[in-house]
């Protein structure tokens, strides 16, 4: 029997789901260290059916929500504010940049996280 049966049996729908879920996920998401010259960056592609990026601020903490957060598009050269208030939002775009975490209100604010995809929890856009 292989490794997926023996946990089928034993943890049931809850493996069927995480398998599922984990082999639904091809997006990755990539970690923007910050960078103030930009010299650190990623790309990160969105293709159909995907509509954006969801930028996170970390670690989420009341010291970083209280913050922002600015990501530099280099191709498109447009700043990418994550606001005060919130740990997220969602930047909508389609196609390919690169992308750096540029400025930060707070030194706490370690990385930003970016991954392509939808806003289907609803997260508040971009500024």
């Amino acid at each position: 029997m292989t490794r997926f049966t023996n946990n089928l049996r034993r943890f049931g729908l809850p493996a069927i789901a995480a398998f599922t879920f984990v082999t639904a996920s091809p997006a990755q998401a990539v970690d923007l260290p910050f960078s103030a010259d930009c010299r650190q960056f990623s790309a990160i592609p969105v293709a159909a059916p995907n509509t954006g990026i969801l930028f996170r601020k970390n670690p989420n903490s009341a010291a970083t929500r209280a913050a922002t957060a600015t990501v530099f598009a280099i191709t498109a050269a447009v700043n990418i504010e994550i606001p005060t208030g919130g740990a997220s939002c969602f930047f909508q775009v389609v196609g390919n940049d690169s992308y750096c975490f540029l400025a930060r209100g707070s030194d706490q604010i370690i990385n930003v996280n970016a991954v392509a995809g939808n806003n289907h929890l609803g997260a508040p856009a971009c500024q």
